[in-house]
């Protein structure tokens, strides 16, 4: 049998197993979906698959060729993201056309140790525009006996050119029970700290496991999470210390900034399924007792407000919105949590 290891992804395996079967791989794959959700561990199977030695199980994930991809040592599996600049050594945002131009040399060159060369493209959507019409342009003609495997979570930021050049394979999100199962299982992980993970990652299996395997992912999310209640107790002065801060932040690691903004909205989207009465969609379940004592300091309409001035943000930042107004403009946008505030509906 192939060993894909996916959980959850079922409905993208059965079709690609037949292509393989059948020699019909597109030249060019866009894995879709959200942060952490597996895409680069699918894209790693992918290159696995094409390369494997096995005649008909593949991927095996034994055989030699499998398991140098799986360490990342195999000549002819190359990942393309944004890369540090070697003048200021800072991390780019963009993925340059020096990439792309490296990436077009490359192709042309037959492989060296397996049956097919990839190419991974983590991030794609963080091409610049030169870098994209150039990839464009491989795209339209690629060579035989290579794999091009582009990755995004935002896929209406891609060229609708690019878009339509490849075969698009969604990944889902993954059911709590089955991530839950899977850290008891395989991880060692404490049934109720898996379940608590489980719930904590919304069907993204990645960050469920670099969750457990690392204690600073939840650490940092405490921080993040103080940092809100800080923010939403503090004077304007402090708020717009900590709009500073998180600009200053947003110019070094983008999406570190973006992910602690999409916590802030799973915390005010807790807050707003408790005004529903809905307390079994929440997400931030060891946060629940705070959860509770905040809800009542807000109204409905003041928790709807702030959540979609956090998708505002989040918004205003993807269309390159000046970081510091649109962290000033949410911090405006923060009730206090007062005695004085208006009664829960």
């Amino acid at each position: 049998m192939p060993n894909w290891k996916m959980l959850g992804q079922d409905h993208l395996i059965a079709p690609l197993e037949r292509s393989l079967q059948n020699g019909q791989l597109a030249h060019a794959y866009l894995l879709v979906g959200q942060p952490q959700m597996g895409k680069s561990t699918f894209a790693i199977r992918l290159a696995q698959a094409v390369n494997c030695l096995s005649d008909d199980d593949r991927p095996c994930g034994d055989c030699q060729q499998c398991q140098r991809i799986e360490r990342g040592f195999h000549a002819d599996v190359q990942v393309i993201a944004p890369a540090q600049d070697e003048r200021t050594g800072r991390q780019r945002t963009e993925i340059g056309i020096d990439q792309v131009r490296e990436l077009e040399r490359a192709v042309v060159l037959g492989s060296y140790e397996g049956r097919s060369r990839v190419f991974i493209i983590d991030v794609a959507e963080r091409a610049s525009a030169e870098a994209a019409n150039a990839l464009l342009k491989t795209l339209e003609e690629p060579p035989p006996n290579v794999l091009l495997l582009l990755l995004t979570a935002e896929e209406e930021r891609l060229l609708p050119t690019i878009r339509s050049r490849c075969q698009r394979l969604e990944l889902r999100p993954v059911a709590q029970e089955a991530i839950a199962e899977l850290l008891t299982r395989e991880h060692g992980v404490e049934r109720d700290d898996a379940v608590l993970l489980a719930r904590l990652s919304g069907g993204r299996l990645g960050w469920a496991l670099a969750a457990a395997a690392d204690p600073k992912v939840l650490q940092e999310r405490q921080d993040h999470l103080t940092q809100l209640l800080d923010a939403t107790d503090g004077s304007l002065e402090h708020r717009f210390h900590l709009s500073l801060e998180m600009a200053t932040r947003y110019a070094r690691d983008r999406a570190a900034v973006r992910q602690t903004l999409s916590l802030w909205l799973s915390w005010w989207r807790d807050l707003l399924m408790l005004k529903q009465a809905a307390p079994e969609l929440i997400a931030n379940e060891d946060w629940r007792g705070t959860l509770d004592e905040r809800a009542g300091n807000y109204s409905r309409e003041q928790v709807t407000g702030v959540v979609q001035e956090l998708v505002s943000t989040l918004e205003r930042l993807e269309h390159n919105a000046n970081p510091r107004i649109a962290l000033d403009v949410l911090m405006l946008a923060l009730p206090q949590a007062t005695a004085a505030q208006m009664p829960s509906k």
